[in-house]
């Protein structure tokens, strides 16, 4: 598991490499919601891999993983404001 460059008081150093976790209402529509997130990434010209999700124990929310590369401090602010139009988002950490 990689370490959140987020952990500490530090000042991030880009670019960066991090496990995104993207917290969605749960809908059951997976592939719909990776391909929502996956324009994001695109957008903003950042490269991810290796998706993964998980159901929340009461089945309420989603959680979609997934590793990406931040190469600077703007692309990151622009990252989660985007993040926020996603129909059904809650957070992002």
């Amino acid at each position: 598991m990689h370490k959140s460059p987020f952990d500490n008081n530090e000042k991030v150093k880009f670019p960066v490499n991090y496990d995104l976790k993207i917290i969605l209402i749960a809908n059951g529509l997976h592939k719909e919601n990776e391909a929502m997130i996956e324009q994001v990434f695109v957008k903003l010209g950042i490269t991810f891999l290796n998706w993964r999700h998980k159901d929340s124990t009461k089945g309420n929310y989603t959680s979609y993983t997934v590793h990406i590369r931040i190469i600077n401090e703007m692309v990151m602010k622009n990252l989660y404001a985007e993040l926020h139009t996603i129909p059904g988002f809650k957070m992002a950490i």
